[in-house]
């Protein structure tokens, strides 16, 4: 369930990072179209809080939350550094 909760809170940072014109032109190319733009902000905090969840019935109300903040950070590492090298190493 851990497992799970960090895959979604990783999926979460990266469809919110995707929302962003910037990063979406950096990673795919071009800004994302309004109506793209609006699904992946819903499925980023949709994913944050799934994983939320995951962690609340892996660990408990008090130690779930904790676990979850813990999580996200653990998971936004990954999107920052995608986001800091996958342009530069782009052709």
């Amino acid at each position: 369930m851990t497992l799970a909760a960090l895959l979604l809170c990783l999926a979460g940072f990266f469809a919110l990072s995707l929302a962003m014109p910037r990063h979406h032109a950096a990673l795919i190319g071009g800004p994302p179209p309004p109506r793209r733009r609006l699904l992946l902000k819903l499925a980023g905090w949709l994913c944050l809080a799934l994983g939320l969840v995951a962690s609340l019935l892996a660990w408990g109300l008090a130690w779930g939350v904790v676990g979850w903040l813990g999580l996200l950070t653990a998971a936004a590492a990954p999107v920052l550094l995608a986001q800091t090298w996958w342009p530069r190493a782009r052709p």
